[in-house]
């Protein structure tokens, strides 16, 4: 996990372990209402720096400014949010995340039974799932994201055919509450030999391969 350093400091999504606010939530309230979030303590990952007490001045769905309690007045009519001790910190990033398919592991004894006793399970749910629920499987995951502090994920596959690109495209215009995501669309894989669906029916094969995957024969069929 990394921490989010791309957005500039006052454009930072804050979290905390007690309370988190997400980009939805304050887009729920109206440009004009401001809210002033102190706490204990926030981290700066830019620098290494942290700041006690602090405070953030949120305006609309945008924090505008960060500093100290005294230097961080309060708008009139504002909302004020003591977190206490509690410590801020910048939005994280998840660098390896599948967003819109849930891997069902078998028990230990069936996983070691089969050459790919990780994948098999995770790519026959996929593939018996409507690409449109997938894509509402995606949309839940990637709020859950954000609530949970994760401001941008890349996305690495396993999503149907760019079902990741569909919904960052939805975020993106503002349709859905999420993080930015960094999407691959599908994973290039060798049609004779690929290692996700070597354990499988060739039936079976043939319909992930054709969902999951774009394929390939050989080095040329990549130039």
């Amino acid at each position: 996990m990394m921490v989010d350093q791309s957005y500039p400091r006052r454009r930072l999504l804050v979290f905390t372990t007690f309370l988190l606010f997400s980009m939805g939530q304050l887009s729920a309230q109206s440009p004009a209402v401001a809210t002033v979030v102190t706490a204990g303590h926030l981290l700066d990952p830019r620098t290494g720096n942290v700041l006690s007490p602090a405070a953030v001045l949120i305006e609309g769905d945008k924090i505008k400014e960060v500093g100290t309690p005294a230097k961080e007045q309060a708008p009139p009519g504002a909302k004020i949010v003591d977190l206490g001790n509690a410590t801020l910190l910048p939005g994280l990033i998840d660098c390896h995340t599948h967003l819109l398919i849930e891997v069902v592991l078998p028990a230990e004894a069936e996983r070691t039974r089969r050459y790919n006793g990780d994948n098999a399970p995770a790519q026959l749910l996929a593939i018996v799932e409507s690409p449109s629920k997938r894509v509402l499987l995606g949309a839940k995951m990637a709020h859950e994201d954000l609530e949970s502090g994760i401001t941008t994920v890349r996305n690495v596959g396993h999503s149907g055919i760019d079902g990741d690109v569909a919904l960052r495209d939805a975020i993106n215009a503002g349709w859905l509450v999420g993080p930015r995501i960094l999407a691959s669309g599908r994973k290039l894989a060798q049609q004779e030999k690929n290692g996700y669906v070597q354990n499988l029916n060739p039936a079976l094969s043939n319909a992930i391969l054709q969902q999951e995957f774009l394929g390939f024969t050989g080095w040329d069929a990549l130039a």
